[in-house]
């Protein structure tokens, strides 16, 4: 049974939320994206963790995906443009990291 992983996300939405129109998305996610190259200030080696992948599903459409690796900053941030769809419905964020955990983010979408 895969664990969860509980990160604080940031999801912001740039633009007139209705049906058809163009909007902004940013996405920040919470994650100290540890490479595994770094010593604590014993000496010892920080385990790698980081996020693999990053999607976003508008409705059941993926809207947006990103693979991540140790190149990743920590709390990886993500801008991109989409045109909403005619029906309004759930923005859902996904994500994983190489430990296995996972977790998700859901917010609704109304339409004005």
């Amino acid at each position: 049974m895969a664990q969860v992983l509980d990160i604080p996300v940031r999801l912001s939405l740039s633009g007139p939320i209705r049906a058809n129109a163009e909007i902004e998305v940013r996405l920040l996610l919470g994650h100290t994206m540890e490479t595994g190259f770094r010593h604590d200030s014993a000496g010892a080696s920080v385990p790698k963790d980081i996020l693999q992948y990053v999607k976003v599903h508008l409705g059941d459409v993926l809207v947006f995906e990103a693979e991540l690796g140790t190149g990743m900053a920590a709390n990886p941030m993500f801008f991109f443009s989409l045109t909403l769809p005619p029906q309004a419905g759930d923005m859902v964020v996904s994500w994983a990291d190489d430990q296995g955990r996972s977790g998700q983010m859901r917010r609704p979408l109304l339409y004005r």
